[in-house]
């Protein structure tokens, strides 16, 4: 697909709101490299191969790749996007999901609502803890990053707004890399959501994900030819959240149908239901009910009580996690119904198209993309899938940052891809 790229720069004329805030009056010692962070959401493991992005592909021959990267359960949105930038699982940053309950707040998290409530956060992500340390870090769209945590905020940010044209992001990345050394971002983090949706619309198969490919990998393209004639050292990493798998209209879960499921609070997401005891349900009952489920299951989803998930997904150390989840098994999934608005007459999909969120172990296609170019990682390697809770730990060691105690992911995972660190990490 051939793409015109043009440069483009509308600022509050879109609606958006950028955010800049007073320099700290003792900055620390800058390091030389600054990291920019791309994410592709949706951007499957095999994507660069199977749809031939060239410059994802020299990217990556230059630099580093993984085979692929794990996610972290449940492979959606929000929640990993949370796990990169803080090296803790799900139920460990407090994102559980993209929409649960919480019961002290007694209120559903929706996907942006940190920005204005952030107790929704549990943890600190890195530009939080690079600002903290006097450093300079920029976002533009990624998730949660207009949120105000420790009173803190990334020193340039936007909020988020869909529409905003792609090049427009790329030329703001390269406006920020242009700044005197004092005033330029040593971290920067950005998001692209069209390989997400035209594989939610379309299936990981259609053309369509094809050409959302295509179309971005031409800006990264774009991305990294004009970093390179800034002639400043660069590191660029580019990731994805998480997969996409080929789902069928034919197996959707009609759960509305469950015995006994309007004595919870039902909030879904499509790949999980999760069930919340609002009727004070002993364990034993809750129990009881769990065991039914799973005896019309059929084998189209798996049920798990709180507290009892296998322990390889890391998913039982927060009270936000439903007394009762269900898992759904690929092709089959939950129709995206929310009983909490009645809507009980809407019309189901008539085609197959696509879906993530599933266990990230049990079905390969929930895996992530992984590469990284620039004066700090090394060249020409492959390597194999790993979590992504490990991006974390080598993205503060290249900014000369120590990890926080409760970090689940390990620095010496990626540290034999990394070069010329900072002393405190060698």
């Amino acid at each position: 697909m051939n793409i015109k790229i043009k440069h483009v720069m509308v600022f509050f004329l879109t609606g958006m709101t950028s955010c800049f805030f007073q320099l700290p009056p003792a900055l620390a010692a800058v390091p030389s490299n600054p990291i920019v962070l791309i994410s592709i959401d949706g951007f499957r493991y095999d994507y660069l191969d199977k749809y031939q992005a060239p410059n994802l592909q020299l990217l990556a021959k230059q630099g580093v790749r993984a085979r692929s990267m794990r996610p972290s359960y449940p492979s959606v949105t929000f929640p990993n996007h949370i796990t990169l930038v803080t090296g803790q699982y799900p139920a460990h940053h407090g994102l559980v999901h993209n929409e649960f309950y919480d019961q002290k707040l007694d209120d559903i998290y929706t996907m942006g609502k940190a920005a204005k409530q952030p107790q929704w956060m549990q943890a600190l992500p890195i530009w939080t803890l690079a600002e903290q340390k006097g450093l300079i870090t920029a976002t533009f769209f990624w998730p949660e990053s207009d949120a105000e945590l420790d009173g803190v905020q990334p020193h340039y940010f936007y909020h988020y707004n869909k529409s905003t044209p792609y090049q427009q992001r790329i030329d703001q990345i390269i406006k920020w890399l242009q700044m005197p050394v004092d005033k330029r971002p040593v971290f920067i983090a950005s998001y692209f959501s069209k390989v997400d949706t035209a594989g939610h619309n379309y299936g990981p198969d259609s053309p369509e994900v094809a050409e959302a490919v295509s179309m971005v990998d031409a800006y990264i393209g774009d991305l990294k030819q004009r970093i390179d004639q800034l002639h400043i050292p660069v590191n660029l990493i580019v990731v994805s959240d998480h997969g996409m798998q080929a789902i069928q209209a034919s197996s959707q879960i009609n759960w509305q149908t469950m015995p006994g499921i309007n004595n919870y609070r039902v909030v879904d997401r499509h790949t999980q239901l999760f069930l919340y005891n609002k009727r004070n349900k002993s364990q034993q009952e809750l129990r009881q009910y769990g065991q039914q489920l799973r005896d019309i299951s059929d084998g189209r989803y798996s049920v798990y009580l709180k507290g009892e998930f296998p322990d390889y997904l890391h998913y039982n150390d927060n009270a936000r996690i439903a007394d009762i989840v269900l898992d759904a098994n690929p092709p089959a999934y939950f129709p995206g119904w929310d009983l909490r608005k009645k809507i009980n007459t809407q019309q189901q999909p008539d085609k197959d198209n696509g879906a993530h969120g599933f266990d990230p172990v049990k079905t390969p296609n929930m895996q992530a993309l992984f590469i990284a170019n620039g004066p700090n990682f090394k060249s020409g390697i492959t390597i194999d899938t790993f979590d992504n809770i490990h991006v974390f730990p080598a993205m503060m060691a290249i900014l000369g940052l120590p990890l926080p105690a409760k970090t689940d992911g390990k620095l010496k995972v990626l540290k034999p891809i990394l070069k010329n660190l900072p002393d405190s990490n060698n």
